[in-house]
């Protein structure tokens, strides 16, 4: 049984898709919401726990790279998504706005020595896009919605500095005064973790339940968000690959995944307290599906069509 549950519970598909149904069927879930904040401290405090700033020091001395992956991830991305997509779907550009506009996934350096990359060069572009992520992303929202949408820019800032710079100074005082600690939290950070994750996204989706069902109904709908979200994430590998044409293989592919496996528990967070729209919250959520199927399919693409060009 014990088995059984942890194989679920490091699921992501399966506790995204339950924490979808019981947002859905439990109207009791949107209690969770108060706590919201709390459990993205503790999801980023457990990520951080990783970060071993001594293996990140070569890495951090290639500044043309972070500079790049830093523009890329917090500028140009929400930027280019914006002017393409928010003409057309605006509810959509926002929701791929939030998406573009996220730091780099605190599993990215796992998912990089997956696929074959360089894991503390994923690390340290966690770090750094994490640390700017507070002023990016408010300062850009403002910018690009300010004039169509109620945009508290200074009160998602204060969010962002509590569920990102106090857990990550946390972390590194935990991982300083009780690194025997760490090392036996470590095999349960990621089960804990993503049920935490499941919580929130349960909690914000009962928060807007009806209004979620009734626009799930629309399939046709349904079926142009789950295509758009696959296509941005096809395109953004694409484009973080080929930005840093100069480098080897390796160091691209480190880069492309980076860039892709953006934080969307942030994303969810952000909406679920600024923008509380069913037609900006469900890309959100499933923006999962992506996330969590294409970085097979992108490694036989990388291995088979790209290694063997440089």
């Amino acid at each position: 049984m014990k088995k059984i549950l942890k194989v679920l519970s490091e699921s992501y598909i399966f506790v995204m898709l339950a924490a979808l149904i019981i947002g859905l069927l439990v109207p009791a879930a949107k209690y969770l919401t108060a706590w919201n904040t709390f459990l993205l401290q503790i999801i980023f405090f457990l990520s951080c726990l990783k970060i071993d700033l001594k293996q990140m020091k070569g890495a951090a001395k290639d500044w043309k790279f972070l500079l790049l992956g830093n523009l890329l991830m917090l500028v140009i991305f929400p930027a280019l998504t914006w002017l393409i997509i928010n003409p057309l779907y605006p509810d959509m550009g926002l929701a791929l706005f939030l998406l573009a506009a996220m730091p780099v996934g605190m599993t990215a350096p796992l998912l990089v020595e997956v696929a074959g990359g360089k894991q503390t060069i994923a690390m340290v572009l966690t770090v750094t896009t994490s640390l700017l992520a507070p002023i990016t992303i408010p300062l850009l929202t403002k910018l690009f919605y300010g004039t169509t949408v109620a945009v508290d820019a200074l009160g998602m800032f204060k969010q962002l500095c509590l569920v990102i710079f106090v857990p990550f100074v946390l972390a590194l005082i935990v991982r300083r005064l009780l690194p025997m600690a760490v090392q036996k939290i470590k095999p349960a950070s990621k089960p804990v973790s993503i049920i935490l994750l499941g919580l929130l996204i349960a909690g914000a989706v009962a928060a807007q339940a009806s209004a979620i069902i009734s626009l799930s109904r629309n399939w046709w709908q349904l079926f142009v968000a789950i295509g758009a979200l696959f296509v941005f994430f096809i395109a953004t590998h694409l484009i973080g690959y080929y930005a840093f044409w100069w480098k080897k293989h390796d160091e691209k592919n480190t880069a492309s995944i980076s860039l892709v496996y953006m934080n969307f528990t942030l994303a969810i967070f952000l909406a679920s307290q600024f923008f509380p729209k069913p037609e900006v919250l469900l890309p959100l959520v499933l923006s999962i599906l992506p996330w969590a199927t294409l970085l097979p399919l992108w490694k036989q693409v990388s291995e088979v069509f790209l290694k063997t060009r440089n």
